[in-house]
């Protein structure tokens, strides 16, 4: 049973999208589960504990960023994917581009919940959109598997196991790590860097404190005092190992805590536009705190939550 799944977008996606890859493993023995997304989370597959068996990728950004020779570049590698013959084809992110691509695709079934009537045509089942609970639920509908919530999990690669290991020994292995992931792909989204600053101080007489910071969040790092270790400059596969190495993750909503989460890692979210109930993290041991304004997020509450997962 040979199974597409596509997905581009984003990296918290796609975690919440292996709940569902499992189920589809357990529904069709033997299936082999090749997922197309951007490049950029090429990584998140080598970490799915052997859910996705392959991995065929789009670099998006030289569309937005309309280069010419990189684009073509791009569409004459899609073109290869005709030649591979599915028995399932899922498309998980219903754009326009990814319906055309599921269409030009050779599937027995192909499957989609499409947003828009006039791209229905890219499927042979058109699933109801039904986007009640958590996005994971969405995704197993569009599957065809049990819409029940579940947890996705996430198994370290070699590389991220390396990766893991050389954090840890950067650490004092008599205290417990804090991971602190202040980025954001909204800046609506992003509770500020002095607040989580004001967090490390507070909690580093008593713990490791971990850091993590994406390219655009890297000038928000001179509000941390020296002795917090910085994670940057990484790639995916070493931001899941770094992630590992935490024993509690404190997080604004972005892809790092459901990482997190699928590692089994207690978390604490800070939510503005999102909800826990569509888009929180897949654990049993979670929190979160939410204001449309984030930055009203108290300091206070944020620490007495912590301490929660704490305890």
């Amino acid at each position: 049973m040979e199974i597409l799944v596509i997905r581009f977008s984003g990296m918290g996606d796609i975690v919440m999208l292996l709940q569902t890859l499992q189920k589809l493993k357990q529904k069709y023995d033997n299936a082999r589960i090749t997922l197309l997304c951007d490049s950029s989370n090429r990584d998140i597959a080598k970490n799915s504990g052997g859910l996705i068996d392959n991995v065929l990728t789009i670099n998006r950004r030289v569309f937005k960023e309309k280069k010419f020779f990189a684009i073509v570049s791009e569409i004459y590698n899609l073109f290869g994917l005709r030649k591979k013959k599915y028995d399932l084809i899922i498309d998980f992110q219903n754009f326009g581009e990814t319906a055309l691509i599921t269409y030009l695709c050779q599937g027995k079934e192909k499957r989609g919940a499409s947003k828009k009537k006039n791209k229905e045509y890219a499927y042979t089942t058109i699933v109801p959109r039904d986007e009640s609970g958590h996005r994971s639920q969405f995704f197993s509908r569009i599957a065809g598997v049990d819409d029940s919530l579940d947890f996705s999990k996430m198994v370290l690669s070699q590389t991220a196991s390396a990766y893991r290991n050389t954090v840890l020994a950067k650490l004092d292995g008599g205290k417990k790590t804090i991971g602190l992931n202040i980025g954001s792909t909204q800046e609506s989204r992003r509770w500020s860097e002095k607040n989580f600053a004001q967090l490390a101080e507070h909690f580093k007489k008593d713990f490791n404190i971990l850091v993590f910071a994406g390219k655009n969040e890297k000038k928000y790092l001179g509000a941390f005092s020296n002795d917090v270790i910085r994670v940057c400059d990484v790639t995916v596969d070493e931001l899941c190992g770094a992630i590992g190495a935490s024993d509690y993750f404190i997080s604004n909503d972005t892809g790092p805590v459901h990482v997190a989460a699928a590692l089994s890692i207690p978390t604490l979210t800070f939510f503005s536009t999102g909800t826990d109930e569509n888009v929180g993290a897949l654990s049993a041991k979670k929190i979160f705190l939410s204001k449309k304004n984030i930055n009203e997020i108290m300091l206070k509450d944020a620490i007495e939550k912590i301490s929660l997962i704490l305890s």
